[in-house]
């Protein structure tokens, strides 16, 4: 037995071994993904350390906020007691009464705790309360039944109140000397009121405060306007931290930041961005604009740069110009509205820019006007205001839409055909062409054109015909064609049905058009009655120009388009280098230097240079590099883009090639030899018969 499970057992051993291997691999995998993740964490962490209240650390998963400490620290794996990790369990801090009267002193600063969801209060109430007020410490209680706190109550002593309408006090509270924060910090300030006769309604009218932290410091603004009875035309601006007393001077300037005061915040700037020029007309939107405007003017910045002429437009809006760029003006920042020591900052960046136009389209329209230009660029919506013009007589282009990328307008009328440049006036300050820019474009480059046309009309004296397969090219002249698109020819076939080919546009003065296809009467064998048959039919051009169709009328000379049938081809035969192809028809109702092609053999043959065209024969040159005579059997040729045909060689005719000719004079010189011989013979048997005789 010994013997028989000996094996087995070192076979587990070996087993056991491979598998404690890949554990200890896959541990140090999994340290080794643990320490890349914890460094990818690092890259990212945020600095906790930079919130001051509850509800601003826990806004972020990675922050916990210490009620003990009243500090925000990293969240760990098992958070300790009173911490906080959501930002619906910190618990909320409000001052009971935030205003008094001067006659009822001394008064008792309670502030009331709610959402007390870790017990936070129940251990306020084992701790030593202290409370401070103009560097004067006071003893305070916790009530833990009615969740408050309540310092020791303070005379007029403390408070040195004397003739003022009102005064602002800032309060603190500490445990164990650690300093309570309170997530509102209106709520650390209390209001002395002279009389009594001002009741809790008008309080607040016409009033705006905040409080907010920045750094090191807390801040605390309030303004109320003159409408308010209790207060009239007040102002208190104040900055506090552990290390200094309440009251220290504030430099002019100072504000909150973006979105920290709702009920005195820039809510929309408008535009964003503006050419770097200036001049452009801004419209801000601020909260309580009335009441921080009140008997003093507001001033504007624009990525720091002066915004002149502000000018108030109702209670919540205000107008001011973009002034002109200084060489160390920024390209981006802010806006700032400041009201005496009170800055505000918006949300939103502005930017300066240099608006490019790359291009414009159509590229023409009629003096009539009414052409909706398109045109194209970068930071095309650039400022407050834009205008739009053509040529150097500036023809107005009025502006419908703009938008960053694009702007269109539609052109006024012109007094006649002229061409010139599109401009575009941004702000009343600045010039760009289109299709010139500073930025990007060499300055040798001209500027993208804007053609005014005359109404397209065609010339006399033409001629128009094709066969009846189609595809042959039709030369069209005129003027004023540069403007005209969807171009078609149209020519009505005996039984009145309309067939149409398209036409292309080359310049002002001259258009190609294609033939239609269209059914002919079959042709006699005789040219001439060939001719005479080719019907003349009604024809026509329509076009599309300045937004509507327009049908081009032939001018009274034009007989007509003459439709001619298509060429026959029977047969070919040549000479060695001369090809010369036979039929009928083979040179009416198109053009040959265009539309007739020669393949030898194929349609992908080497090409016959063609030399001359005649109603019954074309000829054409074949390349010194084409195959021999006698390989030669089939030939292909093609008359426009619709009509080809492959023609056979003619091998029943005389040869007329050097070889062929040279063997035609040997046999009539035999002939002629052998005709002598036998006259010569037959005179001389006439001799001998006579001798008889």
């Amino acid at each position: 037995m010994v013997e028989l499970t000996a094996e087995p057992r070192k076979q587990l051993n070996i087993g056991s071994s491979i598998y404690k291997l890949l554990a200890i691999t896959s541990v140090l995998a999994c340290i080794s993904k643990v320490d890349s993740f914890k460094h990818d964490i690092n890259k990212y962490a945020v600095d906790c350390s930079g919130f001051r209240t509850c509800t601003k650390c826990t806004e972020n998963p990675s922050c916990s906020w210490s009620l003990k400490q009243q500090t925000c620290l990293k969240t760990t794996r098992r958070p300790g007691l009173l911490m906080v990790n959501i930002r619906e369990h910190c618990p909320q801090f409000t001052i009971v009464d935030s205003f008094n009267y001067k006659i009822h002193l001394p008064f008792t600063y309670k502030v009331k705790v709610s959402n007390d969801v870790s017990g936070f209060v129940k251990y306020l109430g084992k701790s030593n309360i202290t409370c401070s007020l103009r560097d004067i410490t006071y003893n305070g209680t916790v009530n833990e039944e009615a969740d408050t706190i309540s310092c020791e109550s303070m005379s007029n002593d403390s408070l040195e109140f004397d003739k003022q309408r009102l005064m602002i006090y800032h309060y603190s509270i500490a445990f164990d000397g650690v300093l309570l924060r309170i997530d509102n910090g209106i709520n650390n300030y209390l209001t002395v009121y002279n009389s009594h006769y001002c009741n809790t309604s008008n309080k607040v009218k016409d009033c705006v405060a905040c409080s907010w932290d920045l750094e090191l410091n807390t801040f605390y603004y309030k303004r109320c306007s003159v409408g308010n009875t209790c207060t009239g035309l007040f102002e208190y601006y104040d900055h506090w931290n552990e290390t200094a007393s309440a009251g220290t001077a504030v430099n002019t300037g100072f504000g909150p930041p973006a979105g920290a005061c709702p009920d005195m915040t820039i809510q929309s700037v408008e535009p964003l961005s503006a050419a770097w020029s200036g001049g452009a007309t801004l419209v801000i939107t601020i909260k309580n604009h009335d009441v921080l405007s009140e008997s003093r003017k507001a001033t504007v910045t624009v990525a720091g740069r002066n915004c002149v002429y502000p000018k108030t437009i109702n209670g919540e809006t205000i107008s001011c110009t973009v002034g002109l760029p200084k060489p160390d003006d920024l390209a981006t920042g802010p806006v700032h509205v400041t009201y005496g020591p009170l800055r505000l900052t918006s949300a939103q960046t502005f930017q300066f820019v240099y608006p490019e136009l790359t291009s414009l389209s159509p590229a023409c329209g009629p003096v009539s006007g009414g052409t909706l230009l398109h045109i194209t660029g970068r930071f095309l919506d650039a400022g407050s205001t834009a205008t739009v013009s053509v040529g150097s007589a500036n023809v107005p282009c009025e502006l419908i839409a703009r938008y960053a990328d694009r702007m269109l307008c539609v052109t006024g009328p012109s007094d006649g055909p002229v061409a010139g440049a599109v401009t575009v006036v941004f702000d009343k300050f600045l010039r760009r062409r289109v299709g010139v820019n500073s930025t990007t474009a060499p300055r040798s480059k001209s500027a993208v054109q804007f053609v005014y046309a005359g109404d397209p009309v065609l010339d006399a004296g033409q001629l128009f015909s094709g066969i009846a397969s189609g595809g042959t090219h039709i030369p069209v002249r005129g003027r004023h064609l540069a403007c005209v698109s969807n171009a078609t020819l149209y020519v009505d076939d005996p039984d009145g049905v309309r067939h149409y080919a398209g036409c292309a546009v080359r310049n002002d003065t001259f258009m190609e058009c294609g033939s239609p296809a269209l059914d002919v009467p079959r042709s006699s064998t005789s040219d001439a009655t060939a001719a005479a048959a080719a019907p003349l039919l009604n024809f026509g051009f329509r076009v599309h120009f300045a937004d509507h169709t327009l049908d081009l009328s032939p001018q009274p000379d034009f007989p007509g388009y003459r439709l001619y049938a298509d060429p026959v081809f029977t047969d070919f035969e040549t000479d060695g280098r001369k090809v010369t192809i036979n039929g009928r028809n083979l040179n009416r109702g198109y053009r040959p230097s265009v539309d007739l092609a020669i393949r030898l053999r194929d349609a992908k043959g080497t090409p016959c240079a063609v030399i001359n065209t005649q109603r019954r024969r074309i000829v054409c040159l074949r390349p010194p590099s084409s195959p021999a005579d006698g390989d030669l059997r089939e030939i292909h040729v093609t008359v426009g883009r619709e009509f080809g045909r492959t023609v056979m060689k003619n091998n029943n005719r005389l040869a007329r090639g050097p070889f062929e000719a040279f063997l035609l004079i040997v046999g009539i010189l035999t002939g002629v030899c052998f005709m002598t011989f036998l006259i010569v013979v037959y005179v001389n048997n006439k001799c001998d018969i006579r001798r008889y005789f």
